[in-house]
């Protein structure tokens, strides 16, 4: 009888040990690290928790490879580039890049038993540019403003909205036409199927100028632009308080800025004989609140 019992008692902490020496590893789900133009997002990874079963307390141990090539130059990254720390259940992610990357978890329990799990990192990476786009219209008139956003990236599909909702005819198409009573300048808010979130800045600055500019400009007298049409030279004299120089900028007739630049004089003359027969616009300020546009044609 001693020795049957003996042989249970045997087989009871056998299977008790091996019961509870079954240990699992929790990577957690997949994640997306929201990279924007300035910042990025905090996250962690690792299950909730990270490790079951076995016999606590458990040491973790991350582990990941990524490679980036430039030009001759090839540099290795591992999970303690990656990540805060290694060892922890739930790390976080320190580096922002533009791949997907795996990231491999070792637990080990005091008992020397071990689990591994792996979970995926991917980067929605937003990217901007910092040109903006000027149009010129009349009071009245519409501008077509087509597929030149300055945000990019993230994971598609995306979703537009464009601010402020003012004299559009769909804020939310990458391409629109603007009809606006007065001057404003529109920007992109996007987001991607991650759900991860852009603004760029002011892209698009329509100029609407309104029907009786030229009437008000000629009454005041600040700004004498002429001929008009011109062959060659293009004459401008500012007057009264304005009378400090300034800036000229000349745009083509789609709003494509060709030519600019500063003079310290009040009256200037500015070669004009080597462009095309056309219309083109003219925006002359300065830093006295001078600010004047108008057409010229170019003859």
């Amino acid at each position: 009888m001693k020795t049957r019992t003996t042989i249970l008692t045997i087989i009871f902490l056998t299977i008790t040990d091996f019961a509870f020496s079954q240990i699992s590893a929790d990577a957690g789900s997949n994640k997306v690290v929201c990279v924007g133009i300035q910042d990025m997002d905090t996250v962690a990874i690792g299950g909730s928790p990270s490790a079951l079963g076995g016999t606590p307390p458990y040491t973790y141990t991350w582990e990941a490879e990524y490679t980036v090539i430039l030009g001759s130059q090839t540099i290795h990254y591992t999970a303690s580039n990656l990540l805060n720390d290694t060892t922890l259940a739930n790390p976080k992610i320190i580096m922002a890049e533009t791949d997907t990357i795996e990231f491999r978890l070792t637990v080990t329990d005091s008992k020397g038993h071990t689990a591994r799990d792996t979970t995926t990192v991917y980067y929605s990476v937003f990217g901007t540019h910092l040109g903006t786009f000027s149009f010129y219209i009349d009071q009245g008139d519409s501008v077509y403003l087509n597929g030149t956003p300055n945000v990019f990236g993230g994971i598609p599909p995306y979703e537009y909205l464009w601010r402020p909702n003012y004299g559009l005819t769909d804020s939310t198409s990458i391409a629109f036409w603007a009809k606006p009573d007065t001057s404003v300048a529109y920007y992109l808010t996007k987001t991607d199927s991650a759900g991860c979130v852009e603004v760029g800045g002011p892209v698009y600055y329509v100029y609407v100028r309104p029907l009786n500019v030229e009437e008000i400009g000629s009454q005041n007298a600040q700004v004498v632009v002429y001929p008009n049409p011109v062959t060659d030279y293009l004459n401008i004299s500012i007057g009264g308080k304005t009378q400090t120089g300034f800036d000229f900028r000349l745009f083509s007739s789609s709003g494509r800025l060709i030519e600019e630049k500063r003079f310290q004089d009040a009256n200037v003359s500015i070669d004009l004989a080597n462009y095309p027969v056309g219309l083109y616009i003219y925006e002359i300020l300065n830093s006295h609140g001078l600010s004047e546009q108008g057409r010229i044609v170019k003859k």
